[in-house]
């Protein structure tokens, strides 16, 4: 095993548990920390396209997605200050705003994979990260964002006993061709992992994901089965753009952790389907 990759990791765990854990949501800290994740995640993303000769508008994809999960990030904190309706007005000039700049180009067709690319990025990194942010803000905001955590959580759980039970007991390929290294044993662990900690996270919390929503243990265990299926999938949509290109990380920004896309892409999927889970059971 990787002892590096591993203090690495417990290291950067050491750092976001607390922030996490002890600052109430509603702070102005929070909303620069998501704008970080959702800023560099879609630069990578942009980059992992350049690196495959696909053109895209980097800088208009990166600003306008971040203008999207700054009013997600106020809809959410008083849908007083920005309504729904006017969040997803928004959402529809970020792109239309795209379509326009494809009339930029003097080479059409360059001008439409550019387009096509950049409102790829825009839906695969700002758009799925609005509902990290959702959760983020979904329960008192006098308190931590407990809802994202525990996506995090989970899914940083899931990841672990993937690997973990992938390095000892792998033996069975998941999907050789997109990422040769993923195997069905170490899905298997990470639903053990993730099953684990969604129980003792249901006895902690007292049944609770944050202040505002319950869940029974049956609800507990189904997402611990539920979580590392979906984070697996969303790590083999990276791990697809990736070979596409011939790009190995989307950046090596940490050791053995790769870039910020690398960090969040089963989260990317993770969080939306907490969300979907949570209006459709929970509510």
């Amino acid at each position: 095993m990787d002892k590096k990759r591993i203090t690495i990791a417990l290291c950067i765990a050491a750092v976001l548990i607390p922030a996490f854990s002890l600052i109430p949501c509603r702070w102005p800290i929070g909303l620069i920390g998501m704008l970080l994740f959702a800023g560099f995640g879609s630069w990578e993303f942009y980059g992992l396209l350049e690196a495959g000769n696909m053109p895209v508008s980097k800088k208009w994809g990166t600003t306008s997605g971040l203008v999207f999960v700054a009013a997600t990030w106020f809809n959410a904190l008083n849908p007083r200050i920005i309504s729904d309706n006017a969040l997803w007005c928004i959402l529809l000039l970020v792109i239309i705003s795209n379509f326009f700049r494809i009339l930029a180009y003097p080479n059409l067709r360059k001008g439409l994979e550019s387009c096509m690319g950049t409102l790829l990025g825009v839906v695969y990194v700002p758009l799925l990260w609005s509902f990290v942010v959702r959760l983020f803000l979904s329960g008192d905001l006098s308190q931590p964002g407990w809802a994202a955590f525990y996506v995090i959580l989970c899914m940083k759980m899931a990841d672990s006993g993937g690997y973990f039970f992938g390095m000892r007991f792998g033996k069975h390929k998941l999907a050789p061709v997109i990422s040769p290294k993923k195997s069905w044993e170490g899905l298997f662990g990470g639903m053990v992992f993730c099953v684990i900690v969604n129980m003792i996270w249901w006895i902690i919390f007292k049944g609770h994901i944050n202040s505002v929503i319950p869940f029974s243990l049956g609800h507990a265990i189904v997402l611990g089965f539920l979580f590392p299926i979906i984070g697996t999938l969303g790590d083999l949509v990276e791990s697809m753009f990736k070979r596409a290109v011939n790009v190995k990380d989307s950046n090596t920004m940490v050791y053995g952790l790769g870039g910020i896309l690398d960090m969040v892409d089963s989260i990317l999927f993770a969080a939306p389907m907490l969300y979907i889970y949570i209006e459709l059971f929970l509510k």
